[in-house]
């Protein structure tokens, strides 16, 4: 018996003992990382595609999105850490609060591509536009203040976005398909606003770090 489990863990062995990856290891990944992936996608197409806009785009209209987007660094350095901190969590609460409540839609599903695909299209504006007006003094200044709270505002943002969207087509199922879901809607409702939450605690985290070095690094630039 011994001899034929240790031929079947052989078998599973590739070169070197290292475990080959088979068709169903990767339907299992795509399964359960999907969603995940296929909005990362979407947050890097809309992220280039800002970029590309922001070197050709209009002043004025770059400054009437700074409430979303950092897009007037003098209004920006301007403030104290307070209203930094208040500025961009009411940015990252838009979007957040946007996705949970479509999440609670049946056709929240099919709108929430577009809500990442802009997140990504306003992030890459600020990267543009910081590139093309302070060239890589701009782009020093993205990297050093701008990027760790951005990063880790977008990773929360993606992952409430794949939990919503999976809640989302559960009300789809449940409106116009032929069989009830196998849980409740109520519980998976309670697992969404938690997330919900959590990822609020990301955004004030993110907010605070944003704030942080936005206090404590702005000044070595000078715009």
């Amino acid at each position: 018996m011994k001899g034929i489990v240790f031929s079947f863990k052989k078998a599973k062995l590739g070169i070197k003992g290292f475990r080959r990856i088979t068709f169903s290891d990767m339907r299992y990944f795509l399964k359960r990382y999907g969603i995940t992936i296929l909005f990362s996608a979407v947050l890097l197409f809309g992220l280039a595609s800002g970029s590309v806009y922001a070197q050709s785009s209009n002043i004025d209209l770059l400054d009437s999105l700074d409430f979303l987007f950092t897009t007037n660094l003098d209004a920006r350095l301007a403030q104290n850490p307070v209203g930094t901190f208040c500025a961009c969590f009411a940015s990252d609460f838009i979007f957040l609060f946007s996705v949970f409540l479509l999440g609670l839609t049946p056709w929240g599903a099919f709108i929430m591509p577009f809500i990442i695909l802009f997140k990504g299209f306003g992030t890459g504006i600020t990267a543009g536009y910081l590139f093309a007006v302070h060239k890589f003094a701009g782009i020093g200044f993205y990297l050093l203040i701008l990027l760790p709270g951005t990063f880790l505002f977008c990773a929360a943002l993606i992952n409430f976005c794949s939990k919503a969207f999976v809640f989302s087509k559960e009300m789809l199922v449940f409106t116009f398909g032929k069989y009830p879901p196998s849980q409740t809607l109520r519980s998976k409702a309670v697992s969404l606003s938690s997330y919900f939450m959590a990822s609020l605690i990301l955004s004030f985290l993110a907010a605070l770090i944003d704030a942080v070095l936005w206090t404590l690094l702005a000044g070595m630039f000078n715009f």
